[in-house]
Protein backbone atom coordinates (compact mmCIF):
# COMPACT_ATOMS: atom_id res chain seq x y z
CA UNK A 1 0.00 0.00 0.00
CA UNK A 2 1.38 3.27 -1.23
CA UNK A 3 0.75 6.70 0.65
CA UNK A 4 0.81 9.79 -1.05
CA UNK A 5 0.18 13.27 -0.31
CA UNK A 6 -1.73 15.51 -1.74
CA UNK A 7 -0.41 18.69 -3.69
CA UNK A 8 -3.08 21.05 -3.20
CA UNK A 9 -3.80 20.05 0.37
CA UNK A 10 -0.41 19.67 1.81
CA UNK A 11 -1.07 19.84 5.53
CA UNK A 12 -3.93 17.12 4.94
CA UNK A 13 -1.11 14.89 5.50
CA UNK A 14 -0.61 11.36 3.86
CA UNK A 15 -3.84 9.42 2.78
CA UNK A 16 -4.57 6.41 0.93
CA UNK A 17 -7.15 7.45 -1.77
CA UNK A 18 -9.06 10.23 -0.62
CA UNK A 19 -7.71 13.60 0.41
CA UNK A 20 -9.81 14.79 3.64
CA UNK A 21 -9.59 18.42 2.05
CA UNK A 22 -10.76 17.80 -1.17
CA UNK A 23 -13.53 15.69 -0.19
CA UNK A 24 -14.32 18.49 1.24
CA UNK A 25 -13.92 21.25 -1.09
CA UNK A 26 -16.04 18.93 -3.66
CA UNK A 27 -18.79 18.48 -0.96
CA UNK A 28 -18.97 22.51 -0.55
CA UNK A 29 -19.35 23.10 -4.12
CA UNK A 30 -21.74 20.16 -4.36
CA UNK A 31 -23.84 22.19 -1.67
CA UNK A 32 -23.28 25.51 -3.37
CA UNK A 33 -24.79 24.48 -6.70
CA UNK A 34 -27.89 22.99 -4.90
CA UNK A 35 -28.34 25.97 -2.75
CA UNK A 36 -28.14 28.00 -6.37
CA UNK A 37 -30.38 25.91 -7.96
CA UNK A 38 -32.61 25.84 -4.84
CA UNK A 39 -32.39 29.72 -4.78
CA UNK A 40 -33.57 30.05 -8.67
CA UNK A 41 -36.43 28.21 -7.57
CA UNK A 42 -37.58 30.29 -4.76
CA UNK A 43 -36.64 33.49 -6.40
CA UNK A 44 -39.45 32.56 -9.06
CA UNK A 45 -42.19 32.30 -6.23
CA UNK A 46 -41.42 35.51 -5.30
CA UNK A 47 -41.88 37.07 -8.70
CA UNK A 48 -38.34 38.10 -8.74
CA UNK A 49 -37.36 40.07 -12.35
CA UNK A 50 -35.56 38.15 -14.75
CA UNK A 51 -32.52 39.97 -14.40
CA UNK A 52 -31.66 39.49 -10.77
CA UNK A 53 -28.44 37.53 -10.49
CA UNK A 54 -27.82 35.37 -7.60
CA UNK A 55 -25.19 36.89 -5.47
CA UNK A 56 -24.79 34.29 -2.95
CA UNK A 57 -27.13 31.02 -1.51
CA UNK A 58 -26.88 29.26 1.30
CA UNK A 59 -28.42 27.12 3.71
CA UNK A 60 -28.98 28.15 7.28
CA UNK A 61 -30.10 25.26 10.06
CA UNK A 62 -32.83 24.28 6.92
CA UNK A 63 -33.72 27.83 5.73
CA UNK A 64 -32.49 29.30 2.55
CA UNK A 65 -30.73 32.77 2.33
CA UNK A 66 -29.96 34.42 -0.97
CA UNK A 67 -28.44 37.81 -1.50
CA UNK A 68 -29.40 39.03 -5.25
CA UNK A 69 -28.74 42.13 -7.56
CA UNK A 70 -31.68 43.03 -9.03
CA UNK A 71 -30.73 46.29 -11.18
CA UNK A 72 -33.97 46.93 -12.50
CA UNK A 73 -36.26 47.10 -9.20
CA UNK A 74 -37.01 50.39 -7.97
CA UNK A 75 -37.00 49.34 -4.36
CA UNK A 76 -33.86 47.91 -3.62
CA UNK A 77 -31.35 47.21 -6.07
CA UNK A 78 -29.07 44.29 -3.64
CA UNK A 79 -32.02 42.22 -2.09
CA UNK A 80 -31.46 39.21 0.27
CA UNK A 81 -34.62 37.29 0.87
CA UNK A 82 -34.91 33.97 3.45
CA UNK A 83 -37.27 31.65 2.69
CA UNK A 84 -38.06 27.90 4.11
CA UNK A 85 -39.86 24.75 2.64
CA UNK A 86 -43.49 24.18 4.46
CA UNK A 87 -43.49 21.73 7.43
CA UNK A 88 -45.77 18.51 7.01
CA UNK A 89 -48.27 20.34 8.71
CA UNK A 90 -48.87 22.73 6.51
CA UNK A 91 -49.06 20.78 3.41
CA UNK A 92 -52.02 18.67 4.61
CA UNK A 93 -54.66 18.82 2.33
CA UNK A 94 -57.48 19.01 5.05
CA UNK A 95 -56.35 22.19 5.50
CA UNK A 96 -57.78 25.14 4.27
CA UNK A 97 -55.34 26.77 1.42
CA UNK A 98 -52.34 24.25 2.35
CA UNK A 99 -49.23 24.55 0.73
CA UNK A 100 -47.82 22.32 -1.86
CA UNK A 101 -44.58 20.37 -0.60
CA UNK A 102 -41.41 22.00 -2.06
CA UNK A 103 -43.25 25.38 -2.40
CA UNK A 104 -40.65 27.46 -1.15
CA UNK A 105 -41.84 30.17 1.54
CA UNK A 106 -40.92 33.58 1.83
CA UNK A 107 -39.71 34.03 5.69
CA UNK A 108 -37.91 37.29 5.65
CA UNK A 109 -36.33 40.29 3.11
CA UNK A 110 -34.12 43.35 3.59
CA UNK A 111 -33.10 45.58 0.74
CA UNK A 112 -30.37 48.25 -0.29
CA UNK A 113 -29.02 50.04 -2.61
CA UNK A 114 -25.20 49.88 -1.93
CA UNK A 115 -23.32 46.34 -2.87
CA UNK A 116 -21.29 47.12 0.65
CA UNK A 117 -25.20 46.37 2.55
CA UNK A 118 -24.97 42.95 1.26
CA UNK A 119 -22.70 41.02 4.04
CA UNK A 120 -24.84 43.14 6.63
CA UNK A 121 -28.29 41.92 5.19
CA UNK A 122 -26.81 38.37 5.21
CA UNK A 123 -25.56 38.82 8.25
CA UNK A 124 -29.32 40.09 9.40
CA UNK A 125 -30.93 36.84 7.98
CA UNK A 126 -28.42 34.40 9.26
CA UNK A 127 -29.33 35.59 12.64
CA UNK A 128 -32.33 35.88 12.12
CA UNK A 129 -33.07 32.29 10.88
CA UNK A 130 -30.89 31.02 14.00
CA UNK A 131 -33.01 32.93 16.19
CA UNK A 132 -36.33 30.69 15.43
CA UNK A 133 -37.27 27.27 16.79
CA UNK A 134 -35.81 24.50 14.56
CA UNK A 135 -37.12 23.96 11.49
CA UNK A 136 -39.07 20.99 10.86
CA UNK A 137 -38.83 20.85 7.14
CA UNK A 138 -35.15 20.44 6.12
CA UNK A 139 -34.04 21.47 2.56
CA UNK A 140 -33.33 18.29 0.27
Amino acid sequence: MRLQTCRRHPNAGPFMNTCSGCAQELYDIEQRNRAIAAASKALATIGAPADAQILDATWVRGALVVATRQPSSIAAEFAVDTFRLPTPDETDPDQTDPYKPGQWILIDQYGDHTEDAVPSMVGEATAYVRSLRPLRALAA
